[in-house]
């Protein structure tokens, strides 16, 4: 996953001019590059949720002690990379693929900071 995250962040770099830094702030420039993308399709989806995915579930990773697992999504018997938090399973590339696919209804920076802060108070509690 961190391979692929390293090359979404070339390729914001390089095609959109965007610096992602794995930072929380990062996250509303991801969706800036993922608006310039437009709706993505087909064999184009899978790399793209693949690339921005990735990215995403590391800005997790970085800022939130989590780990890469693969899990069966609940309801599914498809099994794909997640991000375990204190037990608790994000489904980083699942939330990009929405977003490439119904647009910004389904807004990153939005998801990341409830995410974020329902993750701190969780940890606080513990």
């Amino acid at each position: 996953m961190g391979a692929f995250a390293e090359e979404a962040v070339r390729q914001a770099a390089t095609s959109h001019g965007m610096i992602l830094d794995f930072s929380p702030e990062s996250v509303a420039r991801l969706e800036t590059v993922l608006a310039a993308e437009g709706p993505v399709a087909g064999s184009d989806l899978e790399w793209a949720t693949k690339l921005w995915g990735s990215y995403f579930g590391e800005v997790f990773r970085h800022n939130h002690p989590a780990d890469w697992v693969m899990s069966v999504y609940p309801g599914s018997k498809m099994s794909m990379p997640a991000l375990d938090v204190h037990g608790s399973q994000l489904y980083p590339l699942l939330k990009v693929q929405r977003r490439l696919t119904m647009g910004p209804a389904e807004d990153l920076q939005t998801f990341y900071e409830k995410v974020s802060a329902a993750l701190k108070a969780r940890l606080k509690a513990n």
